[in-house]
């Protein structure tokens, strides 16, 4: 079975993913149907030698072991020459007949057999396995490039604060500017970054003014608890105010919260 001897990375992290009595019954089940092929076969002396040696990588007794987990795992005498041999033989079966040939069906149950014996080995031996990353990795947030006009948070500083305040005092319940509209981004170091999109409103015919609030979550890796600390959904707030005692510039009366810390003031000197 020349050149499909290789362990692919799904099927070894499928293995490893598997506990650990499910994979003794396929164990099991996999050498029972070897051996009851190995007697349909005959004058196959490469497929004697490949299931013997693979039947040799293991510990298989009864199969109510099996079921307990207490049998079905690789021998202390299994290293890593024995699986290449085994690996070796299963390589010098004839498969020429098709993937639905007897002798393609031995050596492809025999291969699972192996994958087996090679994950119990690399746990043995604490190797690191190239297959698998257990590890689960952080999300990766796409880099966000804000444009010069963007209010911005970042590294304890406010850029263009002048902007915030001005639409702070014209927009929404506060002013008559309906339609202006500015980009808040937070820079949240390694979670990435929030964007709010704020566009003041009006109603002339309910005489309402509001200020529309947009998220956009796109860049900024969301936990659990964020509900209570990020606008995960589209707001409506009344205005934007300024609390020097809170020490932060603050949207009010929204759909799901009276007030929400928008920005820290910073580098603010007047009364």
């Amino acid at each position: 079975m020349n050149g499909n001897n290789e362990f692919t990375q799904e099927n070894y992290n499928a293995i490893r993913r598997c506990n650990k009595k499910m994979i003794t019954s396929r164990l099991l089940m996999i050498l029972s149907i070897m051996l009851i092929l190995q007697g349909c076969n005959t004058n196959q002396n490469n497929i004697d030698i490949a299931i013997t040696k693979v039947a040799n990588l293991f510990e298989v007794e009864d199969e109510e072991q099996v079921k307990e987990g207490k049998s079905g795992k690789i021998k202390d005498s299994t290293d890593q020459s024995k699986i290449d041999e085994a690996l070796e033989a299963i390589d010098n079966i004839d498969t020429s007949d098709g993937e639905h040939s007897e002798s393609y069906a031995i050596a492809f149950g025999l291969q699972s057999a192996i994958l087996v014996a090679q994950v119990q080995l690399d746990e043995r031996e604490g190797r690191e396995v190239p297959y698998e990353n257990d590890s689960e990795e952080e999300p990766q947030t796409e880099q966000f490039q804000p444009s010069d006009d963007d209010i911005i948070w970042q590294d304890n500083e406010l850029k263009n604060k002048d902007m915030l305040e001005n639409f702070m005092n014209n927009a929404g319940e506060n002013g008559k500017n309906h339609g202006s509209e500015i980009s808040v981004v937070k820079d949240e170091g390694e979670k990435g970054v929030i964007i709010y999109d704020l566009k003041s409103r009006y109603d002339e015919n309910a005489d309402q003014a509001w200020i529309d609030v947009t998220p956009n979550l796109s860049h900024y890796i969301e936990a659990d608890n964020d509900v209570q600390n990020v606008f995960n959904m589209n707001q409506q707030c009344g205005y934007i105010s300024k609390d020097r005692e809170a020490g932060y510039y603050k949207l009010n009366e929204c759909f799901t919260h009276w007030e929400y810390p928008l920005l820290p003031i910073t580098n603010d000197n007047q009364e």
